[in-house]
């Protein structure tokens, strides 16, 4: 067998997130492959995540791989996307680690099976790490375990090449829902099964996500050769879902982006000052846009995002991130909205579905759904 990887090593810039809604994935990839194809250069780009429930349709999908209904999807919260990636229907949620090694394999690296190789052979040593016996199968892309049950992928590959510009990567099972599997035909496999360190293990073995990112994130380096160094921190901001008791219901402040900020329907966000806590940012932001003063509660909500130069405007081209923490505001019923014009132009309230039929990122739109979640009877 070939030797799995690279051996010229390449620096990369290390990316690491928490919580990235799927297509907002779409778009970081797109932002950073962009980047790194313009110039020469450019360090390669090696993103760790966590996606939210999604059921991922490849090249090769069809429909009928997810066997249940997009209503039965809705009511438990798995959303499903086309993408470009190759392969057939998988997963992703919370407790899986997503990689998305984005690298250029211009100037002597053209060989994507080594690529592949390398990325299966770095998912097998976190395994090993763990005192997991996986292994490579013939035809079948990823890490599989031998179990009493039989042959279980642990780790699951599928990329995108574009002019030898990679996007995409690898989904490695720490502790996900493995439930929601049986709810789709995985990688186009109907005799095998799904596994996670914590079902192989069990949950109070299993490592948490952050340990085995770690040794992930080590083994991927060493086994694409590349020299990890550090990259600019998102920025952090806040996002204050504004609402009140009304009669028909809770109501949703949405206000009007002026053209020049985006021109999209939104409830209170800001930027986190230097010293501030999230808690008075949100205090300090309500206040500025809205004149309203109200009783703060967390959503336990936090996701990264791009930043699209189009909307801010940044000095170089190295693309930009940020992490938005989430709360929900509750304000008098009779308080009135004093708009600061800077920033808005008109407001509305509004009912649970108006707001969300408004919205157009899919963080504000989580939110939405967990503060429906926790005003429901």
């Amino acid at each position: 067998m070939a030797e799995p990887g690279f051996s010229t090593h390449r620096p990369a810039q290390l990316r690491r997130f928490g919580r990235v809604f799927y297509p907002a994935g779409g778009r970081l990839q797109k932002a950073l492959a962009a980047y790194i194809s313009e110039e020469e250069g450019r360090p390669d780009q090696l993103v760790i995540l966590e996606h939210d429930p999604v059921f991922t349709l490849g090249r090769n999908a069809t429909p009928a791989d997810i066997h249940v209904s997009d209503t039965f999807l809705a009511s438990q919260g798995v959303s499903v996307h086309r993408t470009d990636r190759g392969g057939e229907v998988t997963y992703h949620g919370p407790g899986q680690i997503v990689a998305y090694p984005i690298c250029n394999l211009r100037g002597g690296r053209e060989d994507v099976g080594r690529l592949v190789r390398g990325l299966e052979e770095a998912m097998i040593r976190t395994a090993g790490d763990f005192g997991i016996a996986a292994d490579r199968l013939k035809g079948a892309p990823g890490i599989w375990v031998e179990t009493p049950r039989g042959l279980e992928k642990l780790g699951a590959i599928g990329l995108h090449l574009s002019r030898w510009i990679t996007t995409h990567g690898i989904a490695f099972n720490v502790r996900p829902n493995l439930a929601h599997f049986q709810w789709i035909t995985p990688c186009g496999f109907t005799d095998k099964g799904v596994c996670s360190l914590a079902s192989l293990l069990g949950e109070a073995e299993a490592p948490t996500w952050e340990a085995a990112a770690d040794r992930l994130q080590a083994h991927l380096a060493e086994c694409l050769a590349l020299d990890l160094q550090p990259a600019r921190a998102p920025s952090r901001s806040v996002s204050a879902l504004t609402w009140r008791r009304g009669s028909a219901g809770p109501e949703i402040l949405m206000m009007l982006r002026r053209p020049e900020h985006g021109f999209w329907w939104q409830s209170v966000t800001g930027m986190m000052e230097p010293g501030e806590t999230p808690e008075e940012t949100a205090h300090r932001e309500l206040k500025e846009e809205t004149g309203l003063t109200g009783i703060l509660r967390p959503l336990g909500l936090s996701h990264s995002f791009w930043v699209d130069p189009a909307i801010v405007r940044f000095p170089d081209p190295e693309p930009r991130f940020n992490t938005e923490t989430c709360f929900s505001m509750e304000v008098a019923p009779e308080a009135a909205v004093c708009l600061e014009p800077s920033e808005h132009t008109e407001f509305k309230w509004c009912s649970l579905d108006q707001a969300h039929a408004l919205m157009k990122w899919e963080g504000s739109k989580a939110a939405l759904g967990l503060l429906r979640a926790a005003l429901a009877p």
